[in-house]
């Protein structure tokens, strides 16, 4: 075997350039003469593999197996492989086999040449041109080979179809394609049945050379899908490859498959009537309809009664040679009902037939028929007035009503609660009647008693007994159900007003009111609204007089705070505020009551000094005088006097002062020198306490303050006066004196 390399080499370009030109008009010159390009390739490619690959160290050795196929034998075989894109040094590389080939005969040829470190995709397409002798000629052959560098296949199975048809023999495509990016060799696929219903029919096993990357190779398996497989199958395909250095890869993949029915034939079974008379041959039109998409053949119809009561008059086996697909059979039979036989009788349809497959079916069917019932009582039970009232006794009308075509004898009716903390029927719940006839009523009041704070739905329960004429006994239990619905009833327990007792003139007085609801309802959306007393009361502030209140239950009671401002010019006396509560079913209009107290009148008639004042007067007397105008004692009263000018006793306790009492303060004051003359206002506070609350009043009154100077003029003149009527009453009795104290030297 020889090998013929081609190397870059840039000294020898032009000689190499020269070389290509002459070696080129050779070759071209040899075709002419004997060469040809064979259009149906002799030679098949069956492997391409590497003996020893090494990416940008030392060289690599491409080994590619073919196959002559020629009728005739072949020599000299010599094969170019183009590996410009992937090696650095040469641009092809060739190999010879001199020997003769048979057909069926392999040859093997073996590229070395070095693949260069730059060489970075997965694969790479190498031109393989064969040339070799045959019959005095030379035939060329061209191939595109594919040489994995960097690359891996991988290879991935689909199916191409995921349904089969029960009781069919089903080809499944199933689909390998290589989505790596390298060359898969030796491909083995093996396909196998993962259900004992489902058989592989002919080969299993598939094999192929190799897979270039991305490429798609289908494969058709025959499966018998059998008629007792269930809707859901699976086959396992295995798959073992090689890539281009000698490494093996194998996986399995399962693939599920849908079973469906194929169209087939499928019968439905009627008739013209359902309903029967008992001690009669009845006629009946029986049907059978082939509803499937397949004609029916050798059709065999066999009937047979399910009763002893029931009989078949006549031939029960009927046979017909097709059925076409929406084609109907009609079979008049005759069938006859023992007397007083009554209730539901079914009759059995077996139809067995065959399709175009002669597959062969069974269905099973039935046909129901009611027998007419002989006339009977029939008692039913109904109510008027069905709402109730929580908390009371109820009155309720049951009326009995016979509905059916005989009389009722015996009738016996009970009223009874099951749950007698919810409700309790009141005296006997038991009535009876003789007889009660056809399309009869009967009507019975019954009183029951709701507990309270019960609503929404109650159940009552009836129970009927009766007789028809042949003494054949009924009974039946009913519930009746009623719709218990109070009403919220609202009112104002109690009102506390704070402070209290309430005078006039008060101001954002506290009224706090207890809303109770004492009806059998829960209220909702309460709204409480004080109405107003032209002269006496009026709200504190804007909305100080409306409450809401959301929810209230049965028996709950919610605290309500309204503020309201007294007027001064209120009487004493009773009073009534107007309420309006409201709710989302009512409105209901109250009072509260309001009593307005009399306050005690303390008015300061007089105050004065005891004498003339002027100012940096010390130790003056103020008459304060008070009277109490009102008709209510006032206790522990106190009067002030309050002036920036006055100081010194300026508050004295009075104690009690009934209606109509006068009475006089008296103050020991100094009065301030820097005081104006004339006029000087000054506050006087009353306070006292009046049924535990504690009160007050301030009136401004004036005291009258003289001028300095004239004051002092008048008490010098006064003092002056003093003295000289001192000094003269003094002399007088120095001389008395004297006198007798010489009379009684004289004496001596």
């Amino acid at each position: 075997m020889i090998m013929v390399v081609s190397r870059r080499e840039p000294r020898m370009l032009r000689f190499g350039c020269a070389g290509i030109v002459i070696l080129v008009s050779l070759v071209i010159l040899s075709s002419a003469s004997t060469g040809v390009f064979c259009a149906e390739t002799n030679f098949k490619v069956e492997d391409v593999s590497w003996r020893a690959l090494n990416v940008g160290v030392g060289n690599s050795t491409c080994v590619v197996q073919l196959r002559y196929y020629g009728s005739g034998p072949c020599s000299n075989v010599e094969g170019t492989l183009d590996v410009s894109q992937l090696s650095e040094n040469y641009t092809s590389v060739s190999d010879k086999y001199s020997g003769t080939v048979e057909n069926g005969g392999a040859v093997y040829l073996e590229f070395v040449f070095d693949v260069s470190s730059s060489s970075k995709a997965g694969w790479y397409k190498a031109p393989l041109t064969v040339n070799y002798m045959t019959d005095g000629r030379v035939i060329w052959e061209k191939f595109d080979l594919v040489l994995t560098v960097n690359g891996n296949p991988d290879l991935s199975v689909r199916t191409g179809g995921e349904r089969i048809l029960r009781g069919y023999i089903n080809e499944v495509p199933i689909m390998i394609k290589n989505d790596g990016d390298g060359l898969a060799r030796k491909v083995r696929v093996t396909v196998q049945s993962q259900d004992v219903y489902l058989t592989v029919i002919g080969p299993n096993e598939f094999s192929a050379d190799f897979l270039m990357p991305n490429e798609e190779w289908a494969v058709v398996v025959k499966a018998f899908a059998q008629l007792s497989i269930r809707d859901g199958s699976s086959i396992a395909v295995n798959v073992r490859y090689e890539d281009q250095e000698g490494a093996a890869y194998a996986e399995t993949t399962t693939i599920g498959l849908k079973v469906e029915d194929p169209d087939k034939p499928s019968m439905v079974v009627s008739t013209n009537t359902t309903k029967i008379s008992p001690g009669v041959t009845n006629g009946v039109l029986l049907s059978i309809l082939n509803s499937g998409g397949k004609e029916a053949m050798d059709l065999t119809i066999k009937l047979t009664p399910a009763s002893n009561q029931l009989t078949l008059v006549g031939n029960n086996t009927f046979s017909f040679q097709e059925l076409g697909v929406g084609e109907a059979l009609n079979l008049p039979i005759s069938l006859y009902l023992e007397p007083q036989t009554y209730g539901s009788l079914p009759v059995y349809v077996v139809i067995d037939y065959k399709d175009d497959r002669n597959s062969t079916y069974q269905d099973s069917l039935s046909i129901g028929f009611l027998s007419e019932e002989e006339p009977e009582p029939k008692v039913e039970v109904l109510t008027k007035g069905p709402q109730l009232q929580p908390n009371a006794i109820n009155s309720i009308t049951m009326i009995i009503e016979n509905r059916g075509e005989k009389a009722a004898k015996d009738l016996r009716i009970n009223l009874f609660s099951q749950t007698p903390e919810v409700a309790v029927v009141v005296g006997t719940g038991v009535e009876h009647r003789d007889l009660l006839g056809p399309k009869e009523t009967w009507e019975i009041q019954k009183e029951v008693f709701v507990q309270p704070n019960v609503y929404g739905a109650v159940p009552l329960y009836v129970q009927v007994q009766y007789q028809d004429e042949l003494h054949n006994r009924y009974s039946f239990t009913s519930t009746i159900g009623f719709e218990v619905k109070g009403t919220p009833s609202l009112a104002i327990s109690s009102v506390i007003y704070n402070p209290s007792p309430v005078f006039a003139g008060n101001r954002v007085v506290r009224a706090n009111c207890v809303v109770v609801n004492h009806g059998n309802y829960t209220a909702q959306d309460v709204s409480v609204t004080l109405g107003e007393i032209g002269g006496v009361v009026k709200p504190s502030y804007p909305g100080s007089d409306r409450v809401r209140i959301p929810f209230l239950t049965v028996g709950g009671s919610v605290s309500a705070q309204f503020l309201l401002d007294i007027d001064e010019n209120a009487k004493p006396g009773y009073y009534e505020i107007p309420v309006n509560i409201s709710t989302s079913t009512e409105n209901i209009s109250t009072v509260i009551p309001l009593t307005v107290s009399e306050k005690a009148k303390i008015l300061v008639d007089k105050i004065y000094f005891d004498r003339e004042v002027t100012p940096g007067a010390r130790n003056v007397k103020l008459f304060v005088e008070t009277l109490n105008v009102g008709n209510v004692t006032a206790e522990e009263v106190r009067v002030s006097v309050i002036s920036g000018y006055i100081t010194g006793s300026t508050t004295q306790l009075l104690g009690s002062m009934a209606s109509g009492t006068r009475r006089v303060v008296v103050m020991e004051v100094d009065v301030d020198d820097k005081v104006s003359p004339g006029e000087l206002p000054v506050d006087v506070e009353v306070s006292w306490s009046q049924d535990g609350r504690s009160m007050s009043e301030t009136s401004t009154k004036s005291l009258t303050i003289g001028e300095s100077g004239k004051g002092e003029i008048w008490v010098v003149m006064g003092v002056l006066a003093v003295l000289v009527a001192m000094i003269a009453i003094f002399r007088k009795r120095v001389s008395e004196v004297c006198k007798s104290f010489l009379y009684k030297l004289r004496g001596q």
